[in-house]
C-alpha cells in the first residue's frame, strides 16, 4: 500500500512539474475592486470583403456589331488597340470583370435587348439556315475565366464556338431573348477569391462576350438601321461554399 501511495505521489509531482509557467507582465493583470471583476467581450462578426472592378464606359468600343454578310471588320471597333480583321456575323466587345474579394463571387447577368427596324431574335442557331427569310439574329453570351493579375488580361481563348442549351440553363452561357424584361441568369460563373484584397496584383478576372449568327440573305436586304443593342447588368454574390 505504501508503495502504491509513493507511486501516486510521484506521478502527481511529475504532472505538477509539467504545468507551464508564465511571467506576470506589468499591466497584464489587475486586482479587482468593486465591479472591476466584471468584463465584457466586444461583439465582432467577421464579414467578407467584396471589391469588384468593371470596365469604364467607352463609346468607341462599347459595341455589338451585326455583320450578316461576314465582311472584314477591324477588331479596333470593339477592342481597344485591336488590329486584326474579324469576319464573324456577331462581334462584341470583351467585358472584363475583376475581383479583389476574399471570397469567391458568383456572377449573374441580366440582358435586355432592343432591336431596330425589323430584326427578330431567333431561339436557335441560324448557321446554314436557307429557309428563314426575315432579318433574324441568334445571340448568346458566355462568361469564362480570365486569369489573375494587376493588369486587365488578354481575351481568353476558352470561349465556346457554339451555344450549348445545357450551359445556357445551368452553365456559363446566356441566350438573348426579346422582351422588355430581358433574360436573367444567376451563378453563370464563379470568380475565385483573391489572395490579398489589398494587393491589386492578385486580382482575379472573368470575361464576358457575346456571339451568334444571322440570316445572310433575308427577303429584304440588311440596312444600317437593322441593329441590336444590349443593356447589361452584372451582379456579384459572395459564395461561402467554395
Amino acid at each position: 500500500m505504501k508503495r502504491i501511495m509513493c507511486m501516486i505521489m510521484a506521478l502527481a509531482m511529475t504532472l505538477a512539474l509539467a504545468v507551464p509557467a508564465f511571467a506576470l507582465n506589468s499591466g497584464d493583470f489587475v486586482e479587482p475592486t468593486g465591479s472591476a471583476g466584471q468584463r465584457t467581450l466586444a461583439a465582432v462578426t467577421q464579414v467578407p470583403t467584396i471589391k469588384v472592378y468593371l470596365p469604364a464606359a467607352d463609346t468607341n468600343t462599347d459595341k455589338l456589331i451585326l455583320n450578316p454578310y461576314a465582311l472584314p471588320v477591324s477588331s479596333g471597333a470593339v477592342i481597344s488597340g485591336g488590329s486584326d480583321d474579324l469576319t464573324d456575323q456577331v462581334i462584341s466587345k470583351a467585358i472584363f470583370l475583376g475581383s479583389s474579394s476574399d471570397v469567391p463571387l458568383k456572377v449573374g447577368l441580366k440582358v435586355v435587348a432592343t432591336t431596330g427596324s425589323n430584326v427578330v431574335l431567333a431561339s436557335k442557331s441560324l448557321a446554314g439556315d436557307t429557309k428563314t427569310t426575315t432579318k433574324s439574329v441568334f445571340l448568346w453570351g458566355q462568361v469564362v475565366d480570365a486569369g489573375e493579375g494587376a493588369n486587365v488580361p488578354s481575351i481568353p481563348t476558352s470561349f465556346a464556338t457554339a451555344y450549348d442549351d445545357t450551359a445556357g440553363k445551368t452553365g456559363d452561357m446566356i441566350l438573348v431573348r426579346a422582351g422588355t424584361d430581358g433574360v436573367t441568369r444567376t451563378g453563370m460563373y464563379t470568380i475565385p477569391a483573391a489572395a490579398d484584397v489589398a494587393d491589386a496584383a492578385t486580382a482575379t478576372w472573368a470575361c464576358a462576350k457575346f456571339f451568334g449568327d444571322a440570316v445572310k440573305a433575308p427577303t429584304e436586304g440588311w440596312t444600317e438601321s437593322d441593329t441590336v443593342a444590349l443593356a447589361l447588368t452584372f451582379s456579384f454574390t459572395a459564395s461561402m461554399n467554395e
